[in-house]
């Protein structure tokens, strides 16, 4: 029998609560059945291996799908049973048991089954599998996996229990995705799915091709391939320990889970113990081997494990290594990697990958997001960046009138930069602003930014311009590479999409009709055009409080840093400011404004002002991101000042990293105190204390 929660009303304390239900559990496991019982029993198809029907007191498991048992006769070890599910209606008979086998007749079919008995998972397949393929949707849209799943005996329902019972909130488990990821956008999506009091659940959610992520939550951890559009039927029975998949396709579920390889991980300060780049290689090299050598041994040990093990497996290696050799390319000096590495990277690794490439879409996605920055430098190598160039471009395009006055501060400009930017690319990061100042005082410099400051339009026809001139050569390195198609399309999908991530703003017609001609699989370029219309609806809605964004012109003709912030904290004396020193292009600081109005509201007992200065971004990018995550209200304040202005005032302040949080105290004295707001109510003590 299963006890009721409403059974335990007429008790108080929580703690006996728990202990009676706990106690009325082990006697319920402890009672066990006798030999012919088949309650608890799992049972596997002979001659596919697969588990085939699953067994409790009151349900059957099978075809996905959980059956109650409407009528169920016994005679002399053969059970007749008549399961339900709705309207629909399933005939089973089991013969009778012996040594560990039945014949199993399900509706019109016969299957000579085995007891699924020791250990978690389902014993290794009688027959050997020998079909490599992994399921490939050419990245199609609109698909799809399905888990149900059915956590039992009790546990889950004790674990349900004893969170309601403490929080009040009636919250109950969930499993959660992990590790998973978009391969086409580079995006981590989460996914959850609550478990019910009985310990049943259902996931539904897409995937763009074969994938792997882990299914989790407080009790258990399962290896998941999912494959496009399947449905899997995962059962966790905690007192049996088993951890089954049922499915039309399972069995690389199954072998997954019981089966592991070893891959180590390393963190960059890992990496930096190991020496040079080429010390990194070699090292990574040995465990890439070794890591190859243990999944030969297990399918040694176990020579029925099919192919698309070996194949599933042998991706995820090559993909951790990738990815560790990729963060060890940022330890080079001045992050030039020796030719000898890079050539290892893409030849024994990335050329060496199966696809789909999103059978480890995770750690293929953080690989091939450090790998586009090496291509990218690749193709930058082979373009001569010339002012000339593209201001002959602007003039044609009527963005743009030049003199002869013009074009010969032009000419000093790009005579002289090479020289300017090899000093600058050499110079530490401490040195690299007074080398930019120094070179800015030049008059053909002064001129040159006076030319493109007469047009608004040439900021961001400039950028097009350039950028697209990049993309070109990206692709044409990757076509000297013999790239497929395929990879060719992952990673223009994943550099346009990070461009207009980075930025929070639209591409601009001419980079979105390059992404049209060079995309072709429709859900990477679709991918490209749904992130682009968002920024375009975004830029197209209305601030809700236009006030908040304030002029420069109160400042303009200043340069110290310290005055420019007393001026624009002038009108907010007697007040507490907490600034928020952050940039577009800036990660970390973005994920923190969207939850600017949670922050408000646990702080408005405060009346605090929030004055943000914006670092190095575009007014179409700033806007953007404050319509995005609503960081509007009453006491805040927007600046997006000029970048000599911006650089004096975090100089002054003694900014070190983005996003930089400081207060100013009721006597506008700067404050060195914490006031990160990631911890609210720390920082709501610190302002109780400056009341």
């Amino acid at each position: 029998m299963y006890l009721k929660p409403n059974m335990m009303i007429a008790y108080t304390n929580k703690k006996t609560i728990i202990t009676i239900f706990l106690s009325v559990l082990l006697a319920f496991v402890l009672c066990g059945c006798n030999s012919d019982d088949i309650a608890d029993t799992y049972w596997r198809n002979d001659k596919t291996g697969d588990w085939l029907i699953g067994l409790t007191e009151d349900k059957v498991i099978y075809d996905c799908k959980v059956w109650d048992i409407a009528k169920m006769d016994e005679s002399e070890g053969t059970f007749i049973i008549q399961a339900k599910i709705d309207s629909d209606s399933l005939d089973i008979i089991l013969g009778s048991e012996q040594n560990g086998k039945r014949n199993i007749t399900i509706g019109d079919k016969q299957f000579d089954c085995s007891l699924i008995d020791n250990g978690w998972y389902l014993p290794d397949y009688a027959e050997k599998d020998s079909c490599a393929t992994i399921a490939d949707n050419n990245y199609a849209e609109g698909d799809s996996v399905t888990i149900i799943g059915w956590i039992r005996p009790l546990p889950a329902v004790v674990n349900w229990l004893k969170n309601k019972i403490d929080d009040n909130e009636g919250k109950g488990n969930e499993v959660v995705v992990k590790m998973m990821a978009n391969i086409l956008t580079g995006e981590e999506p989460s996914f959850t799915a609550p478990i019910d009091s009985d310990g049943h659940f259902v996931l539904r959610m897409p995937i763009e091709n074969t994938t792997f992520f882990y299914l989790d939550c407080s009790l258990w951890s399962v290896r998941v391939v999912a494959e496009p559009n399947e449905t899997y039927f995962l059962m966790i029975d905690l007192q049996k320990k088993k951890k089954l998949f049922m499915g039309k396709n399972a069995r690389l579920q199954n072998e997954v889970n019981a089966h592991n390889v070893s891959i180590k991980s390393y963190g960059i300060d890992t990496l930096e113990k190991m020496g040079s780049v080429m010390d990194i290689l070699e090292s990574v090299k040995i465990q890439t081997e070794e890591s190859m050598q243990g999944l030969d041994e297990v399918c040694r040990q176990h020579p029925m494990l099919s192919e698309r093990f070996r194949v599933f497996y042998r991706n995820k290696i090559l993909t951790n290594y990738a990815h560790i050799l990729t963060q060890g390319m940022y330890l080079a000096p001045n992050y030039e990697v020796p030719e000898a590495y890079s050539k290892v990277v893409e030849e024994n690794y990335w050329k060496e990958l199966s696809e789909p490439y999103s059978m480890d879409a995770c750690e293929f996605t953080r690989f091939f997001r450090d790998y586009r920055f090496r291509l990218e430098e690749a193709a930058r190598d082979k373009i001569v960046y010339s002012m000339k160039w593209i201001m002959d471009q602007a003039e044609k395009d009527g963005i743009v009138n030049l003199s002869a006055k013009d074009r010969e501060a032009i000419r000093q400009y790009d005579e002289a930069f090479p020289a300017y930017w090899d000093k600058r690319e050499s110079a530490p990061d401490s040195l690299q602003e007074a080398i930019d100042d120094e070179f800015g005082k030049n008059d053909f410099v002064k001129a040159v930014v006076a030319i493109q400051n007469r047009s608004p339009k040439y900021e961001d026809y400039s950028h097009q311009k350039f950028r697209k001139r990049e993309l070109e050569h990206v692709v044409k390195v990757m076509n000297e590479r013999e790239w497929s198609v395929t990879a060719q399309d992952i990673m223009l999908c994943q550099l346009l999409h990070y461009d207009i991530d980075w930025s929070r703003k639209p591409l601009g017609q001419e980079l979105l009709a390059f992404a049209d001609e060079h995309i072709h699989i429709p859900a990477a370029i679709n991918a490209v055009h749904a992130i682009n219309d968002k920024y375009e609806q975004i830029g197209q809605r209305k601030l809700s409080n236009e006030d908040n964004l304030k002029s420069n012109d109160a400042v303009k003709d200043m340069s110290e840093g310290e005055k420019i912030l007393r001026k624009i904290i002038e009108p907010y004396k007697g007040k507490i400011i907490l600034v928020d020193i952050w940039g577009t292009w800036c990660g970390p600081c973005k994920m923190r404004l969207q939850h600017s109005q949670e922050e408000y509201e646990r702080l408005k007992e405060f009346d605090l002002v929030y004055l943000y200065l914006c670092n190095r971004s575009s007014d179409e990018s700033w806007k953007n991101v404050i319509k995005e995550y609503k960081v509007e209200g009453e006491n805040v304040v927007h600046y997006n000042l000029p970048d000599q202005q911006q650089n004096a005032i975090e100089k002054f302040i003694g900014v070190k990293g983005y996003p930089t949080y400081k207060l100013i105290d009721l006597d506008g004295t700067l404050l060195d105190v914490n006031a990160d707001p990631i911890d609210l109510d720390a920082l709501a003590g610190l302002l109780e204390r400056m009341k």
